[in-house]
């Protein structure tokens, strides 16, 4: 079944975007993309959770919830960054198919995007903080993917130097929500517990 055919002009947008395991830190990484699944939330909107291999680490980490489709089908600025990686793998189109992951506990099925398997590239990462109801949670997000010499699609087609990769791991800093600040204003920096319940509620981090 078909998910997306590749958008060009949403591949080259991804420059202009930004001028688990464990949450990894914010940076850029070398990876292998283990497994790209779709995720439909509960307002109907279109997601991919992104299981992603860190060169030199022993387990997959897991990147919850790129929103990429509205509730009503219109595409979200993170499906620029999807474009990308089609533009950096070199194919026009996902495809759906059903693909059994192992995650804490057992196993899970998920829908998973087939040409995005096995994908090395390099990632830039940030960490997000946030709070809710005293709870201090912590996730990652992607913010660029590059070939796995450093391009981005647009550099990689315009036969430009790798000149963005250098920009995310100079200026990339965490990300903390209006939330998380005001969760430290009120003196609570050393919360007890890490709100993990996203993860928990799609199987834990891969392992």
């Amino acid at each position: 079944m078909g998910f997306y055919n590749f958008n060009e002009e949403g591949a080259l947008a991804a420059d202009s975007v930004q001028s688990g395991s464990k949450v990894l830190d914010t940076g850029v990484y070398k990876v292998t993309v283990v497994t790209a699944s779709k995720v439909i939330a509960s307002t109907g909107a279109t997601g991919i959770d992104w299981s992603i291999h860190v060169e030199g680490s022993k387990y997959p980490n897991m990147v919850y919830g790129m929103w990429v489709f509205k509730s009503n089908g219109d595409r979200i600025f993170n499906m620029d960054i999807v474009d990308s990686l089609m533009g950096i793998v070199g194919v026009k189109t996902l495809t759906e198919f059903d693909k059994m992951i192992d995650v804490k506990g057992g196993t899970k099925q998920v829908t998973a995007l087939k040409e995005l398997d096995g994908v090395k590239c390099q990632v830039a990462i940030q960490k997000e903080f946030d709070a809710y109801n005293g709870k201090v949670t912590e996730k990652n997000i992607i913010k660029a993917f590059f070939t796995p010499d450093g391009k981005t699609y647009a550099e990689s087609v315009g036969n430009k130097p790798a000149k963005q990769i250098e920009y995310y791991r100079n200026k990339l800093k965490d990300n903390e929500t209006t939330a998380y600040k005001q969760f430290k204003l009120e003196g609570d920096t050393q919360p007890d517990e890490v709100d993990t319940s996203y993860e928990e509620a799609n199987g834990g981090s891969i392992l």
